[in-house]
């Protein structure tokens, strides 16, 4: 693997992975998802290969390479990740209990498709805690941290044209808004959110939305700066809302 990337939660890079080690925490939430591209060694540790693949396949569905509705195939996966059957089977029915997977019927596995009432029940919890994520940021926030929120926001400026990379970079920036929280039980039901989120495929949003949603976050980080919780809360609002009326305008164009 190329050493050049960086192995932080949130950023990547040479300048940006000196200033992600403040938010050094996400570190154990997060995995790299290039690492499911590459071959694996099937005979490490015994016992140690279920949770590898468990986590190569959670980042596969996490970058869209398993989209919701895609057949979950024992044979299949294990050919892909070049791992034996039974940690692919092992991780499987991890997925299953998480609920990334679900039976549908004679097509047997599936990633998960979330259904409209779903969805709205997700950003209704997501409103409630990234609020109260948010103004708790404010008022706990390291100088550091907050550093690494901006740096964030630059690297999400580059990356407006690439709406893939873009989405798993939005992922992580709302992320680190939880850990910036300095709050023990918002990072523990970020757990069970961040498990459904990885369901919300990119809405495939023009530019400009993209560009607004940029100038949303910098909102958010400018407020957390400023020490203004109800700053940040709105803000952060403002930027749930506009996500949730994207994904809606998705899913009616879908049926």
């Amino acid at each position: 693997m190329d050493s050049s990337k960086d192995r932080s939660g949130f950023l990547h890079g040479g300048k940006q992975a000196r200033t992600g080690r403040s938010l050094r925490d996400a570190r154990r939430l997060h995995s790299e998802t290039n690492e499911a591209t590459e071959p694996l060694d099937d005979g490490g540790g015994k016992g140690s290969r279920g949770p590898r693949a468990y986590q190569l396949l959670r980042d596969a569905i996490a970058t869209g390479r398993l989209k919701p509705g895609d057949r979950v195939l024992e044979s299949d996966l294990a050919t892909m990740f070049r791992m034996s059957r039974t940690p692919i089977r092992e991780a499987i029915a991890a997925l299953e209990t998480d609920g990334l997977v679900t039976m549908d019927g004679p097509r047997g596995r599936v990633v998960t498709k979330l259904d409209y009432q779903s969805v709205m029940e997700l950003y209704a919890v997501r409103e409630v805690l990234e609020s109260t994520a948010a103004g708790l940021a404010a008022r706990n926030a390291s100088e550091m941290e907050i550093a690494a929120l901006r740096e964030m926001l630059e690297i999400e400026g580059q990356l407006l044209e690439d709406e893939g990379r873009l989405a798993d970079h939005n992922r992580r920036f709302h992320e680190a808004i939880y850990f910036c929280s300095h709050n023990r039980y918002i990072l523990k039901m970020l757990e069970y959110i961040r498990t459904a989120m990885l369901l919300l495929q990119p809405a495939g949003l023009t530019e400009e939305d993209r560009r607004g949603a940029w100038m949303e976050h910098r909102a958010i980080v400018e407020a957390i700066a400023s020490r203004d919780a109800t700053a940040a809360e709105a803000a952060i609002l403002h930027d749930m809302r506009r996500s949730q009326q994207a994904r809606i305008k998705l899913m009616l164009r879908q049926g």
